[in-house]
């Protein structure tokens, strides 16, 4: 492979985008560093056009514009799209044109390995180093193995795009493929948004004493404004787990102002420890938000259960007979979907983008039986 060319100055971005040709598919993918800082940056960006590679440096060119232009005239190869599409509109990428999702057609194809070093090793035999995976992205300079490693990110797509093509041909599944892809476009460009009052509500929260919420509140606004002080991601100061059990230990022990050594990071001292300890102590002292009165309980109606269980069973014997993960047709949510409200969801889901057409088509006639 030859070495990609290092993109760092707007005339090196000039002369590289006047070797690219509007129309034909451009290979992209991005390297950002939510493993090692507080927000996460997009840190390069790596594209391949026929036989030529090249890195981006976002950092050293405050504007893409003359990608960008290119770019937005021409069809695009993402491995899993939606997390790429979403790192490059903050850096000021165009909708593009069409996009193919390679993770998509290998899941479409019926394919067991879909990550994108599975897919070159299936298709080339080429095994990928991933020792780059976890490195920070953000440093410069890069070191010569993580270059490669970028550039090898963008060399084999074009190549897995047009043997997936070829097989979703044969499957009859181009056009289930094109939808797809269509739509994961569509959702990444929704933002998600966070409730400020709700966003230290963890995974497992839900497990804790109602009378350690409050704890665990203080404790996670706590790691945030440390994580963001050393610009670290907030992992690094402090894991969930962790979170969730000093949480529970504090509200069990309220009259022992000092938690277990173990549970504390070893780097936690001084001037942090003491605002560790500050947060504990407001969360002993507040009072959980109050519930809002309890209404009646809804009764569960085993008809929707029933229904449920019996589209579900159709698409399990779909799926196995077009030898294709069930979720990938109808996820658990659609099924009680399609089971409480019949064949108007069969559009709504559609028009509401939470599924596709061919999807809809083919869970058709075990919703309308």
């Amino acid at each position: 492979m030859s070495a990609a060319a290092w993109i760092d100055s707007p005339a090196a971005l000039e002369k590289q985008v006047s070797t690219l040709k509007k129309g034909l598919w451009l290979a992209i993918d991005t390297e950002a560093d939510s493993l090692h800082h507080y927000k996460e940056s997009v840190c390069l960006v790596s594209v391949r056009q026929g036989e030529e590679t090249f890195l981006i440096d976002p950092f050293a060119l405050s504007d893409l514009g003359p990608f960008w232009e290119i770019a937005a005239a021409s069809p695009w190869i993402l491995h899993g799209a939606d997390f790429d599409l979403r790192l490059m509109r903050r850096i000021g990428a165009p909708e593009p044109a069409e996009v193919f999702d390679t993770m998509l057609g290998a899941q479409l194809c019926g394919l067991k390995a879909i990550g994108y070093a599975g897919l070159v090793e299936h298709f080339f035999g080429v095994k990928l180093s991933k020792a780059s995976q976890k490195e920070d992205w953000s440093a410069r300079p890069l070191t010569p193995t993580m270059l490669d490693y970028a550039a090898q990110d963008v060399t084999y797509l074009d190549g897995i795009r047009e043997r997936l093509s070829a097989r979703l041909a044969e499957l009859g599944r181009t056009e289930w493929h094109r939808e797809s892809s269509a739509r994961v476009v569509r959702t990444s460009k929704v933002l998600k948004e966070i409730d400020p009052d709700e966003i230290w509500r963890i995974n497992g929260s839900n497990k804790l004493d109602y009378s350690a919420l409050p704890i665990l509140r203080e404790l996670w606004h706590w790691r945030d404004r440390e994580a963001k002080e050393r610009d670290v991601p907030t992992f690094k100061i402090l894991s969930n787990d962790r979170l969730l059990e000093i949480s529970q230990w504090v509200d069990s022990n309220r009259n022992d102002e000092h938690v277990p050594n173990y549970m504390i990071p070893s780097n936690c001292r001084g001037a942090r420890m003491l605002r560790l300890q500050d947060a504990l102590n407001r969360g002993r002292i507040e009072q959980p938000t109050p519930l809002p009165p309890p209404g009646p309980r809804p009764r569960r109606d085993s008809s929707v259960d029933r229904r449920v269980e019996q589209i579900k069973k159709s698409r399990d014997g779909l799926a196995a007979q077009l030898d294709l993960d069930p979720s990938l047709i109808a996820s658990k949510a659609v099924l009680y979907a399609l089971a409480q409200d019949g064949t108007a969801a069969l559009t709504r889901l559609v028009t509401e983008n939470r599924w596709c057409g061919w999807q809809a088509e083919l869970l058709r006639t075990a919703v309308e039986g």
